[in-house]
Formats: C-alpha cells, sequence, structure tokens
C-alpha cells in the first residue's frame, strides 16, 4: 500500500450514504512500521496521572512529538507552529507553555525570539501540586 504522508495509509469502508451521510467514506488507519515516537513509561505515567488540562496535554504531546519524535532532546519551536500543530490557539499555546515552564515540565531556552523547547525528562522533578497566587496545595496522587 503506499504512503499517503504523515504516516499514514489509507484504506476504503464502505458505508451506507443514508445513515453516515456526514462523515467522511474514507478511513485513515495507522499502520505498525510507518513511524512512532518513544515515550519513556515514566513520563507517560505522570503525563496521566497529573491534573493537566485538555491545551496542556495537546501541548505536552506536541513537544514531545516534535523533540523526542525525531530523537532530539530539544528543538526551537515558535508558538505558531506548535498551535497549528497542536489545533489550538497561540494565545492559549504560549498561556500553557508558560504555566508548563512555571511547573518544570517543559524546559524551554529562549534566544531572542527563537524558544528552544524540550521535555523535561526527570519527571520527578515537575512541581505540579503547587496552586499560583494562593496557599493551598493539592496533594500528591496516590503512588500504588
Amino acid at each position: 500500500m503506499k504512503n499517503k504522508g504523515a504516516g499514514f495509509s489509507t484504506q476504503t469502508r464502505e458505508t451506507s450514504p443514508f445513515l453516515f451521510y456526514f462523515f467522511p467514506m474514507t478511513q485513515t488507519f495507522s499502520q505498525p512500521g510507518e513511524g512512532y515516537t518513544r515515550i519513556i513509561n515514566g513520563i507517560l505515567r505522570a503525563i496521566y496521572r497529573a491534573p493537566f488540562n485538555a491545551t496542556e496535554i495537546r501541548v505536552i504531546l506536541a513537544v514531545i512529538r516534535m523533540t523526542r519524535g525525531w530523537n532530539k532532546e530539544s528543538k526551537i519551536i515558535s508558538y505558531g507552529y506548535l498551535a497549528r500543530e497542536a489545533n489550538l490557539d497561540k494565545r492559549n499555546v504560549r498561556r500553557a507553555i508558560n504555566l508548563l515552564v512555571q511547573a518544570k515540565v517543559i524546559i524551554k531556552n529562549k534566544t531572542g525570539r527563537k524558544n528552544m523547547l524540550g521535555i523535561n525528562q526527570v519527571h520527578t522533578s515537575w512541581e505540579l501540586w503547587k496552586t499560583h497566587g494562593t496557599k493551598r496545595v493539592k496533594p500528591p496522587l496516590h503512588e500504588g
């Protein structure tokens, strides 16, 4: 089967035009061996157990895809490119990056107008339980 860009192949599936007229007639399925991103199990576990909102998760996964997916620790990534890649608004990406940098989840090195972004591989150093602006501190999730 021919490679149809972005690591996906297209296979057609017959559907009734009367029942599913608003769904596309072709579906895209990922095939094994067409590319993957290696994520350390401890980091993946920390991501799904942490109190991230949907925007933060999408930003984290996009940064992982753009760095670890290309076997790099960090990469220059613009907020606009990250917003297009994660299908988010640029202002929300900027806000999420700033919060994730404060929480030490994302490492950001700024040189001029360029942002070098990467995921902090030491997930035990992530500061997820602090609430900014108040004295409340959330208890950590049960380790078990």
